[in-house]
């Protein structure tokens, strides 16, 4: 299952709403924006760590500085187990291979995708795509729900 929207539609809002009304185990990482970069969380332990920043210390890749120490643990969360993986977000950094997440990626799962990037992630995965609006997003929610809740499987098998 892939989510995705325009920059700030609230993707990362849906799911965490998704997530709390569940009764899933979910595992995996959140992404939040704060002023100079991003942190991310794993949904299972809920530990925070920061991504990257502008300003911070790490491998250069456009405009912010990664982390090293995060790129592991986002690669740990991803290790862990429960009923649905959730990856928030694929971005460039994920689909250029300079985080090797899609190993780690099996079925069932939550994905948000930048909206330019969903080709890339649906070549990869028979995925179902739900697009982000300020009109569909509490409705979406409901749907999204109900599919999980009602489901033993949300397919995103790996196409290679």
């Amino acid at each position: 299952m892939v989510i995705t929207g325009e920059k700030g539609i609230g993707k990362t809002t849906l799911l965490k709403k998704v997530i709390n009304q569940s009764t899933k185990d979910f595992y995996g990482i959140i992404s939040e924006r704060f002023e100079k970069g991003y942190y991310v969380e794993d949904v299972k332990t809920g530990e925070k760590r920061i991504l990257c920043s502008e300003d911070g210390i790490g491998v250069k890749f456009r405009r912010f500085r990664f982390d090293p120490k995060a790129l592991k643990f986002i690669k740990e969360s991803l290790k862990r187990k429960g009923d649905i993986l959730v990856y928030d977000e694929i971005g460039y950094l994920e689909t250029e291979g300079k985080i090797a997440i899609w190993e780690y990626i099996e079925e069932p799962a939550i994905l948000i995708v930048r909206e330019d990037l969903v080709d890339v992630v649906s070549s990869r995965f028979d995925v179902e795509i739900f697009e982000v609006s300020k009109e569909n997003r509490e409705h979406l929610k409901d749907i999204i729900q109900k599919q999980i809740d009602a489901s033993e499987h949300i397919s995103t098998s790996n196409n290679h």
